[in-house]
């Protein structure tokens, strides 16, 4: 994937070649007005292209404690079934069948998949 060279890459690039040029973070810094921790960071990253300069995602990419799919698939079934008679009842079936999280943990993947849910039973309606 390409990245697009923003205008913020370009003045870390020119503050890098300047702290490189003249061999001084803090005089790279003060000229351009940033920190020389900052120009310090910089440097460390750049590896010769303006591309090394840009943001990276902080973003994880999967967590430890994410329901498994077949949690989720257990979830949609009792809800599908047991919704008129409550979450506690949803829960308590779901308890039954073997489910270990807690009654929070089960509400808040209802709510987020809700729209999910109620597409799927009009469909097998």
């Amino acid at each position: 994937m390409k990245t697009i060279i923003t205008e913020e890459m370009r003045f870390r690039y020119k503050v890098v070649k300047y702290a490189i040029k003249h061999n001084n973070n803090a005089k790279a810094a003060r000229r351009y007005h940033t920190s020389r921790q900052q120009v310090q960071r910089w440097r460390k990253k750049f590896d010769g292209t303006i591309q090394s300069l840009a943001n990276k995602s902080r973003r994880p990419h999967s967590h430890p404690n994410e329901h498994t799919q077949e949690e989720l698939d257990l979830i949609r079934e009792k809800h599908r079934y047991h919704r008129h008679e409550g979450l506690a009842q949803v829960y308590r079936k779901l308890k039954e069948s073997g489910y270990t999280r807690t009654y929070d943990s089960m509400c808040r993947q209802i709510r987020k998949n809700e729209a999910k849910y109620t597409e799927k039973t009009k469909e097998l309606s």
